[in-house]
């Protein structure tokens, strides 16, 4: 795979020859103004999400204006396209004047109009929720707006009751039992009540048949949003209820956390060096260094597994930590790892909006309720965060901030299993 003119500053990818157009908002409008047939003027679109497989396939999710009102509209692209399309077309059904799926054999992709989804047949109960499920929901369930949006997998929705206040949020899942789900939420809660500083969402009820769930709403905004001179305060907090989160018994999540399987980071390393031939020397001697593995870990602790910024919220002195979803047993310093490799990334692709000193003030946080890990063990998973979460998801997601530093980011994270740059600046 060549490197081409791609606004992604991606390979040529031969299996999804359409990819870039995909991505360009403009590019799509004028496929869906086709797509359409003329029924419906197709005003603008907007990319709200992107999941891109190299070699494999590409789905994207776009906010599509038309006709006065807003659609959510997904599309994957499939190497038999039409197989796919005349599958999802006996059980689709239109959205107002837009198709419910849709074909475009120019780019091999079918476009599905939400509530339609070619797996998660619940969205629509999500969004519109029937009395069963809104009198199972353990709130005032008026209507649905939707939040977050993957495509086969799942979906979460904002509840308002009849003002229009926030009572909670729904989560509808392609294959997961509500009240397993719900029993680690409630689980995780109950044992912060009596802790100063940190709460976790309360499961409020769910549907089982339905396999949607609904939580507490949470108050709060990410530490991003804080004014700078109140962040280190807020991430020192945030590093305290981290460490309460993993003195919680073990068998609270999904079983081993995975992660940071040396195969996993490795492999995630061969496809950042595919996608971005630039940088495949980096990325080649990274993963060398990376393949003797973490040191042994002296503990085993309840990780909550999606540390990024959206699911850390700060209200006061609260620190509100939300989507226990990805849950389980690891080490310490798959968290620890996380949030230091997310802070050194945003430093590199925003260094006047990031103080200096947020990761002295988490582990210090941290440092206060429990003993911090190795700092062999700590570098090591830092190192591999940089590569499995920051490197691979830019790819995967085509997130555009860290494409344009990745080459950065690579030699930062070498430097860190090095010992050369420091993890808590």
């Amino acid at each position: 795979m060549k490197l081409i003119d791609s606004p992604a500053g991606l390979a040529a990818d031969p299996a999804i020859p359409s990819r870039d157009l995909l991505l360009d908002p403009d590019r799509v409008a004028e496929q869906l103004s086709g797509l359409a047939h003329g029924r419906l003027a197709i005003d603008s679109c907007s990319l709200r999400r992107v999941k891109y497989r190299i070699g494999e396939s590409l789905r994207v999710v776009y906010n599509v204006a038309a006709g006065g009102r807003t659609f959510v509209m997904s599309a994957r692209t499939f190497p038999n396209s039409a197989a796919a399309f005349r599958q999802a077309a006996t059980t689709a059904t239109p959205v107002g004047a837009m198709p419910g799926v849709a074909h475009d054999p120019s780019t091999n992709t079918v476009w599905w109009t939400v509530p339609n989804d070619r797996k998660l047949n619940n969205l629509g109960t999500l969004l519109d929720a029937p009395i069963r499920v809104r009198q199972a929901s353990g709130v005032a369930w008026e209507r649905s707006t939707l939040v977050e949006y993957a495509p086969e997998r799942s979906a979460t929705a904002r509840i308002l009751d009849a003002q229009g206040v926030v009572a909670g949020y729904a989560k509808a899942y392609l294959d997961r039992d509500a009240p397993d789900v719900a029993n680690q939420y409630e689980s995780v809660a109950a044992s912060l009540a009596s802790i100063n500083g940190v709460r976790t969402p309360r499961a409020l009820g769910w549907a089982r048949l339905d396999r949607i769930l609904v939580l507490e709403p949470m108050r709060g905004v990410p530490w991003g949003r804080l004014p700078q001179r109140d962040q280190a305060n807020a991430m020192r907090h945030f590093g305290s209820a981290l460490a309460n989160v993993h003195e919680l018994p073990t068998d609270f999540g999904r079983g081993p956390f995975q992660r940071y399987r040396l195969d996993r980071v490795l492999k995630s390393a061969d496809l950042v060096s595919v996608a971005r031939p630039d940088v495949a020397a980096v990325v080649r001697r990274l993963s060398d260094q990376l393949a003797g593995g973490p040191p042994t870990p002296t503990s085993i602790v309840c990780v909550h597994g999606d540390v990024h910024a959206n699911n850390v919220l700060f209200h006061d002195d609260q620190v509100h930590m939300i989507d226990f979803d990805q849950g389980g047993s690891g080490v310490a310093s798959a968290d620890l790892g996380s949030v230091l490799a997310s802070l050194m990334t945003r430093r590199l692709i925003d260094p006047d909006g990031v103080v200096a000193g947020l990761g002295a003030a988490f582990l210090e946080g941290y440092g206060s309720v429990r003993s911090l890990p190795s700092t062999a063990e700590l570098v090591w998973y830092t190192s591999a965060a940089f590569v499995a979460e920051r490197a691979i998801r830019a790819v995967n997601r085509v997130y555009q901030p860290t494409l344009a530093v990745l080459a950065e980011l690579l030699e930062l994270a070498a430097e860190t299993l090095a010992g050369k740059a420091a993890i808590d600046d």
